[in-house]
């Protein structure tokens, strides 16, 4: 049976095969590859703008066409291939993915979110497909170039890497008359780790708001296996050696300022982290492979742990392949996920309700400064510098200054 969710938000029941998204992703990028006596000149302003029909598909099971259109292509290609944006996705490997995506496609998910959202993973388990709002794809357009920028600024930033966006267009009759559209968000997956290298992992959805009352923590220890865990169930913290800390905590920042000049809020940090569960000789091993201006060599962690036939997905940006802990006995795999919500008039007015009743740490709509500002302090304060001896317990502790 082919695997299906829903294309449309509200009450259609239009439905679109996974395998025939796969295609659709195939065939923009092939639309952008096709232009080959452009695609390495320099980007400008009209390629942040441009949107480019790929080739109408026929659904047989619903006898619906679809239109999907490309925002822009160019801008796109070009943040997926140079690795002066810390990726390194060939046209080959990118196609290959969701050839293989196409060919064993893989089932919907529905978000934790209020959102309504749907997920789906790519084979391989290297990037991710989510639904997104009209005004969230309209978000993107609009910071897309700003977004690149920060990324030539700040390659290893730990932002997530939007790499499409496509628009789908239920064309209604032989007029070409639209009728519903919905948006998806192709970006990579914070949450790749290697398949083989997948032992006791922890996950976490961290915000850093103080619990609201009646929500009572998990003992970490006892969180579910397959649940992730969010601020008020948090009672550890993550020791990196001082290098990394530095490094880490100066890439948060300066992802944390360029979402709120955008004035962006509602973000989360992901954070999965493997526990290596190696003795001695092989934690001793691991570090000194570990180079703190490259990062870690996954090759190294996978023959301490025993592990063959491991897959890694391209990419060059540092932290790409995780971050070692001070000990060497976790790597954190982590991203500042869903940062295309903003703060309009209606979650203003939800601010403005909610502080009846809730202080402004336990909120999530407040102003995008304080929200980063918050934000940035609890992950300032969570992630220690080894030589540090500070307890947080899912609350934030110092708040350092933003700068731009």
């Amino acid at each position: 049976m082919a695997c299906c969710f829903r294309l449309f938000y509200g009450d259609s029941s239009l439905q679109w095969e996974e395998s025939a998204i796969a295609n659709a992703i195939i065939r923009a990028a092939d639309a952008a590859h096709k232009q080959a006596s452009v695609q390495m000149s320099p980007l400008v302003t009209k390629d942040y703008l441009v949107e480019v029909p790929a080739e109408e598909l026929l659904l047989s099971q619903a006898g619906t066409q679809l239109r999907v259109v490309e925002y822009a292509p160019r801008v796109f290609k070009h943040f997926r291939e140079d690795k002066r944006y810390g990726n390194n996705i060939s046209y080959d490997a990118w196609k290959k993915v969701w050839t293989d995506t196409m060919n064993k496609p893989k089932a919907a998910q529905a978000g934790s979110g209020k959102s309504g959202a749907s997920f789906i993973l790519s084979a391989h388990n290297h990037y991710m497909i989510k639904t997104i709002t009209k005004r969230e794809a309209m978000i993107q357009k609009q910071i897309l170039k700003d977004y690149i920028s920060h990324f030539s600024k700040s390659p290893n930033s730990f932002l997530m890497r939007h790499l499409m966006l496509l628009r789908v267009e239920e064309i209604r009759n032989a007029q070409g008359s639209i009728g519903q559209t919905q948006y998806f968000l192709i970006f990579e997956n914070v949450n790749d780790v290697p398949i083989n290298m997948q032992v006791k992992t922890e996950k976490w959805d961290l915000k850093g708001r103080i619990p609201k009352p009646g929500k009572l923590p998990h003992v970490s220890h006892r969180v579910p296996k397959n649940k992730i865990g969010t601020d008020k169930d948090l009672m550890r913290n993550f020791k990196l050696s001082s290098t990394i800390y530095k490094q880490v905590v100066e890439l948060l920042k300066h992802d944390t300022v360029f979402l709120q000049h955008h004035n962006l809020m509602d973000y989360s940090l992901f954070l999965c982290i493997v526990k290596l569960n190696t003795n001695l000789t092989g934690r001793k091993k691991i570090a000194s492979s570990y180079d703190e201006e490259n990062g870690l060599h996954p090759e190294t962690a996978a023959q301490v742990l025993g592990k063959e036939n491991v897959s890694f997905r391209q990419g060059c940006h540092k932290f790409h392949n995780g971050v070692l802990s001070a000990d060497c006995t976790e790597v954190f795999y982590m991203g500042v996920i869903d940062c295309l919500t903003d703060y309009h008039k209606l979650k203003k007015l939800a601010n403005c309700c909610k502080q009846f009743t809730f202080f402004e740490q336990q909120l999530s709509t407040i102003p995008s400064e304080a929200y980063g500002k918050r934000f940035y302090s609890f992950m300032s304060a969570i992630f220690q510098n080894k030589t540090k001896q500070t307890t947080i317990v899912g609350a934030p502790g110092f708040e350092p200054t933003l700068s731009s």
